[in-house]
């Protein structure tokens, strides 16, 4: 983390004089202690990052492919003659690890068009659903299954 905030420094100051370059070494010296005292950050393993790096390229995929259905669902309800939508709030309670997973997952319901998660608590979603359709299989859907992995 150390060097990624000197990088940061070092791109934003333009210029690369030894005092520039001192400053920025004490400043990300002095953020990096304040992260990790006060925000309990703990480094991460490079090999543990560069490991899920093709999961975070397969997961970006499936929710592209997934909006591109879910366009598909939402425009066939718009452009219907009658209107027979029947919008329903479901509360799931998915077991995901982490924090970072769980806003993820909560995210990537709200991308999907015809999805919003209204609410998110310790591992409780309220998603609202804009067809009872939309709903099915939210609990054991693409993304849930994906993000597990990146728990493992």
């Amino acid at each position: 983390m150390f060097i990624l905030y000197f990088v940061i420094w070092m791109v934003i100051s333009g210029k690369q004089d030894i005092e520039v370059i001192i400053v920025g070494a004490v400043i990300s010296v002095a953020i990096y202690w304040f992260v990790r005292k006060q925000m309990r950050y703990k480094p991460v393993n490079i090999r543990t990052v560069i490991r899920k790096v093709p999961n975070v390229f397969r997961y970006v995929g499936i929710l592209i492919w997934e909006t591109a259905k879910a366009n598909l669902s939402v425009l066939r309800i718009v452009f219907s003659r009658s209107v027979s939508i029947k919008p329903r709030l479901v509360y799931l309670r998915i077991d995901l690890k982490s924090d970072a997973t769980r806003v993820v997952l909560a995210n990537s319901i709200t991308l999907t068009p015809g999805t919003i998660t209204a609410e998110m608590d310790d591992g409780v979603y309220c998603i609202h659903c804009l067809d009872e359709g939309m709903s099915e299989n939210l609990d054991d859907s693409i993304f849930v299954r994906e993000l597990k992995k990146f728990e493992e």
